[in-house]
């Protein structure tokens, strides 16, 4: 890879880097919305390097010697390893097939390591209105609400209609599961919060939907597990988010 290459190659790659935080959004795709200020200058900079560093060869050509004599001793300052151009597949990937959020293949194989419940805010959850319609909450608090229900405050949840937004993944032992995955920093890190869904049918594997239904208790007897249910009531389909994880 020639020097002038490697300069190019710096300004598409910044380029890339600008496209998906600033014109399409795709980078909550891949990290938490918070890195958009890091992806933004980090971008600039390569552009302005790769910038630089062509400006600087041009200057080289035109003080070169005219009479064409080789000062490098037989040695090739000019170019990188051939390697360098594996660079270019993050960027062809970008443009061209644009991955998508992770979806219901990684929630169905990484459902042994479903999240733990989460900690409830230090002043608890705050009680849920009964009236006025279902009560919009994250994947996160209906299953950290689930929890508590479970372990013996069944009043904090207990019939009480909650609506839950995600995305579709079927089980493997048939019915299905609204599910969000949670990250903490980029998609490789992302781990599913599922809730199973009974009573109402499964729409497609990796629709993004919004079911209305209320808490449905384990089976009497049953200890607190990591298993939650809802008791759906009714489905809708709707557009992917523009943040699709939690």
């Amino acid at each position: 890879m020639t020097r002038a290459a490697q300069n190019l190659l710096l300004i598409t790659i910044g380029a890339a880097v600008l496209w998906i935080t600033l014109a399409g959004g795709e980078y909550l795709n891949y990290v938490k919305p918070g890195f958009g200020y890091l992806l933004v200058p980090a971008g600039a900079a390569l552009i302005v390097l790769g910038a630089a560093g062509l400006r600087r060869d041009w200057r080289d050509e035109e003080a070169a010697d005219p009479s064409g004599h080789d000062h490098d001793h037989g040695h090739d300052h000019g170019r990188g390893p051939g390697t360098a151009w594996l660079l270019c597949l993050p960027v062809l990937a970008i443009f061209l097939i644009a991955p998508p959020a992770l979806g219901s293949f990684t929630a169905a194989r990484d459902a042994g390591r479903a999240a733990p419940p989460p900690a409830p805010p230090g002043h608890g959850f705050r009680p849920l209105p009964r009236t006025g319609g279902p009560v919009a909450m994250t994947m996160g608090e209906f299953i950290g609400r689930s929890y508590l229900a479970q372990t013996g405050d069944a009043s904090t949840l207990a019939g009480v209609p909650v609506r839950l937004t995600g995305f579709v993944t079927p089980r493997a032992r048939g019915g299905w599961e609204i599910t969000r995955l949670k990250m903490a920093c980029c998609a490789g890190d992302a781990i599913p919060f599922p809730v199973i869904v009974r009573g109402l049918p499964s729409p497609p594997a990796d629709a993004w939907v919004q079911v209305v239904g209320t808490w449905r208790p384990p089976a009497s007897g049953r200890p607190a597990t990591g298993v939650h249910e809802l008791q759906g009531v009714s489905v809708q389909r709707i557009g992917k988010p523009r943040t699709p994880y939690e």
